[in-house]
């Protein structure tokens, strides 16, 4: 998903220090598209726990030898001399991973620096994009 304003940095900011990101829900969607891959290698690395009453519930990433939950993304590769970060499985890697960060604000609020620096070619964002929504307060009505 391409979002306005937005160009990855190779960072691994989001794979590395979010939690969601190593040890999050993936979806049924995530799951069929890597059946019909036949990444059998990703789908082994998914615990399935069945909740009860049709709520069944994908974990990722394990590790198929132990069956604890990574330390780190297990598709994120280094670049050599610390140059920043690839994944492993960008042309199919999971739904929530391909729409980080939601907005602009989400960047900002995790740390993610994909708003921060203009990409090569486009102009420099304004300041007022670049500040963090001021937080509003709700009324007290009682």
């Amino acid at each position: 998903m391409k979002r306005k304003g937005f160009s990855c940095r190779n960072c691994g900011h989001c794979c590395l220090h979010l939690v969601d990101a190593y040890r999050g829900c993936i979806s049924d969607g995530d799951l069929e598209r890597w059946k019909s891959a036949g990444r059998s290698d990703i789908m082994a690395r998914i615990d399935t726990l069945d909740l009860g009453r049709g709520n069944i519930l994908h974990l990722a990433w394990i590790d198929p030898e132990t069956g604890e939950d990574a330390d780190r993304c297990p598709w994120l590769l280094d670049l050599p001399e610390g140059a920043g970060h690839l994944c492993g499985i960008e042309d199919i890697k999971p739904d929530h991973c391909r729409q980080f960060p939601d907005n602009r604000k989400h960047a900002l609020q995790t740390g993610c620096p994909g708003y921060s620096i203009p990409a090569a070619g486009s102009p420099p964002p304004n300041s007022d994009e670049m500040q963090e929504a001021p937080i509003r307060k709700r009324k007290n009505h009682g």
